[in-house]
């Protein structure tokens, strides 16, 4: 059976997630997450995406995306991660598949859901217990926002802060870090949500009403979370079994 077509919006902003395969730790030393994020540079230039945030762990990857032309971001993606399986394989000498499946992709409403979804993902590591604070973790996105990174900076600041509506970096920075700091001292904010991965659509009703007409979601239910501790309406799509 023939895959079901990816229904990708140009400008719209996307979570992408993406297992390797039989949740290995295939990441496990820092020197294949650094040729990760070496290809994830060159092909977001090459094929003109947007990344807004980012992680790299030891077994999987986050990537927060968006690209003036949607239909960009699948094969790069093809690319980045055929690229990235095949020198593992070179450099173990072995063969077989480095990932599971396809990558799974969310649609995340721009605004306030992606600032939660950028929060999301840069906690990743902080909730696997790894390090205390994204800082310490060298393959995520905090370094490239807070503008350590002079060099191969896969971020675009720009566009995160047109996608998040403010329009001044030092206020993002300000806001980006007391917010991260909020999030730290709150144990509930590093619990997993699995919609943020798993679902088709993140953001409040109206929106995803007219997210799922633009999917082809003929039948879906959205589903509130009743513990937004932000007084955002935060909800998620998915396609109801026929």
């Amino acid at each position: 059976m023939p895959r079901r077509k990816r229904n990708l919006v140009d400008r719209a902003c996307y979570h992408i997630t993406h297992r390797c395969h039989e949740r290995k730790f295939l990441f496990r030393f820092a020197k294949y997450r650094n040729i990760y994020l070496k290809e994830l540079f060159k092909v977001t230039r090459k094929y003109k995406i947007d990344v807004l945030n980012y992680v790299v762990t030891s077994n999987h990857i986050h990537l927060l995306v968006t690209a003036n032309k949607a239909k960009n971001i699948s094969p790069a993606m093809q690319q980045l991660h055929g690229n990235v399986g095949q020198q593992y394989n070179k450099h173990k000498r072995r063969e077989g598949s480095f990932w599971s499946n396809r990558f799974h992709c969310t649609r995340i409403q721009s605004g306030g859901h992606l600032g939660k979804c950028m929060f999301y993902i840069e906690l990743n590591m902080v909730r696997a217990g790894q390090v205390d604070h994204p800082k310490e973790w060298l393959h995520c996105g905090y370094h490239d926002l807070m503008g350590a990174k002079k060099r191969y900076r896969i971020i675009n600041i720009d566009t995160v802060l047109n996608r998040l509506d403010i329009p001044d970096y030092s206020d993002f920075r300000k806001w980006y870090n007391l917010t991260l700091e909020q999030k730290l001292e709150n144990r509930k904010e590093l619990e997993r949500e699995a919609f943020w991965s798993m679902s088709a659509a993140v953001g409040d009703k109206q929106w995803l009403n007219n997210v799922a007409g633009q999917i082809g979601f003929k039948r879906y239910n959205i589903v509130e979370q009743d513990d937004s501790l932000d007084n955002l309406e935060t909800c998620y799509l998915y396609r109801k079994n026929r």
